[in-house]
C-alpha cells in the first residue's frame, strides 16, 4: 500500500456509512435532511484532513472519548474498570468543550462517547449537541435511559445511543445484572415511539460469535428498531479470559460479514477494529483513531493505557504530534499481531517501551 493510501480507505468506508444511513432515513422524513447534511459534512472534514496532511498534522477521523470512569453497573470483565482504576481527576466540561471546538476546526467527523457509563455526564452529552458537524455513538448501558433521555435523544439527532448487550438475556444477565436485559426491552420501545435512531454494541467472543453475527439475529434486531451494529471484538484484559477471544478463521470472516451484511440489509455494520489489513496495519494513534482517557490522557487506543500527553496542558491539535503516538504510527507495519482484537492490546510491552524512551 502506497504512503497515506489507506486514508482515503477509510474515509471512503465513513462515508459509505453515513450514505447508508441516509438510505435508512428515506422511511423518516423528518430526519432525511439532517442526514443528507451530515453527509455532505462528512465530505469537507475529509478534504480538512487531506490538506492538515499534507500540512503535516495526521488528523484521525474518530475520537473515541470516555468521559468519565463511573458506572451504574459492575459487569464482568469490563476493560473500564479495568483499565481505569486510578482516575485521579476527571477531565472538566470547559476542557471537554474545548477539545470538541477544536475536534471540528481538524475536520474530526465521528466522536464515539464511552464510560464508564457515559449517561452519567448529562451536561457532556449536551455540550456534544453544540456540534451538529460531528455524529457522536454513546456507547450506553441503557439503564439510564428514562423519559428524560429520550425526549433529549429526540431532539438531538447527531446523538445516537449504542446500547451494549451480549445477546440473550441470559447471557446480557449474566456478565451485566439481573434485569439489565428487562431494560433493553423497555427502552427499545420508547426508542422507536420517538423515531430515534439507535444501534447496539455486541462483544464477539469465541463462544457467541455464531449466534451474534447470525443472519436471523440481526433480523430480529433489525424487527426490534435497532440500525446500527457494532461488533466489538473480545479483547483478554485478564489473562484468565484468553479463551474467550476469536479464532483466527473467526477474526478473518468478522469483516466480509459486515461487508454483506451492510449490502443487503437496511441497518449500518461495524466491526471493531475490523480488518486492519486493508488500512496496511493498526489504525490506534491517529491514523484512524485515537482515545481520550477520562483524566484527559491522549492514548493511542482503549485498550493501550499509556499516554505521554495530558490535554490539560496541551491542544488536541498538538497531541496528535507527541512523540508517542508518531512512535506507534511509524511502527504501525509492525502491529498486526491481533490476539483478542486489538494489536496494541497484544503488544502492550512493546508499546511500553516506545513511551518510556521518550
Amino acid at each position: 500500500m502506497k504512503p497515506n493510501a489507506y486514508r482515503n480507505v477509510f474515509d471512503n468506508n465513513i462515508a459509505q456509512q453515513f450514505k447508508k444511513a441516509v438510505q435508512i432515513m428515506t422511511a423518516e422524513p423528518s430526519r432525511l435532511l439532517f442526514f443528507m447534511k451530515m453527509l455532505k459534512n462528512q465530505g469537507k472534514a475529509a478534504r480538512l484532513r487531506k490538506k492538515l496532511a499534507k500540512e503535516g498534522t495526521e488528523v484521525p477521523p474518530l475520537l473515541i472519548i470516555s468521559v468519565t470512569s463511573v458506572c451504574n453497573l459492575s459487569c464482568s470483565g469490563c476493560y473500564s474498570k479495568f483499565l481505569h482504576r486510578d482516575v485521579k481527576k476527571e477531565m472538566d466540561l470547559e476542557k471537554f468543550k474545548s477539545v470538541l471546538e477544536e475536534a471540528r476546526q481538524l475536520g474530526v467527523s465521528i466522536i464515539l462517547l464511552a464510560g464508564g457509563e457515559p449517561l452519567i455526564q448529562r451536561s457532556m452529552l449536551e455540550a456534544a449537541t453544540q456540534f451538529p458537524e460531528i455524529m457522536f455513538p454513546i456507547f450506553t448501558n441503557g439503564t439510564l435511559l428514562d423519559s428524560e433521555y429520550i425526549e433529549f435523544f429526540s431532539k438531538s439527532p447527531n446523538l445516537i445511543p449504542v446500547i451494549s448487550i451480549e445477546g440473550s438475556e441470559d447471557e446480557t444477565d449474566d456478565r451485566r445484572g439481573e434485569g439489565v436485559y428487562q431494560n433493553f426491552r423497555n427502552i427499545k420501545e420508547n426508542l422507536n415511539w420517538n423515531r430515534i435512531l439507535w444501534g447496539v454494541s455486541l462483544t464477539l467472543t469465541r463462544r457467541n460469535y455464531d449466534d451474534l453475527t447470525a443472519r436471523e439475529y440481526m433480523e430480529q434486531l433489525m424487527d426490534k428498531g435497532c440500525r446500527l451494529f457494532f461488533f466489538v471484538e473480545y479483547v483478554p484484559i485478564q489473562e484468565e479470559c484468553d479463551e474467550m477471544v476469536l479464532t483466527e478463521p473467526q477474526k478473518k470472516e468478522i469483516q466480509g460479514i459486515v461487508n454483506r451484511y451492510m449490502a443487503e440489509l437496511p441497518a449500518m455494520f461495524v466491526a471493531f477494529p475490523g480488518d486492519e489489513e486493508q488500512y496496511g496495519g493498526c489504525l490506534a494513534a491517529g491514523r484512524g483513531f485515537l482515545h481520550i482517557n477520562p483524566e484527559g490522557k491522549v492514548e493511542a487506543c482503549p485498550f493501550a493505557p499509556y499516554s505521554d500527553t495530558d490535554l490539560k496542558d496541551t491542544t488536541l491539535k498538538d497531541a496528535l504530534s507527541s512523540p508517542l503516538l508518531r512512535k506507534i504510527r511509524e511502527n504501525h507495519h509492525l502491529l498486526k499481531e491481533t490476539e483478542g482484537g486489538c494489536a496494541l492490546w497484544a503488544n502492550r510491552k512493546f508499546v511500553k517501551e516506545l513511551r518510556d524512551k521518550n
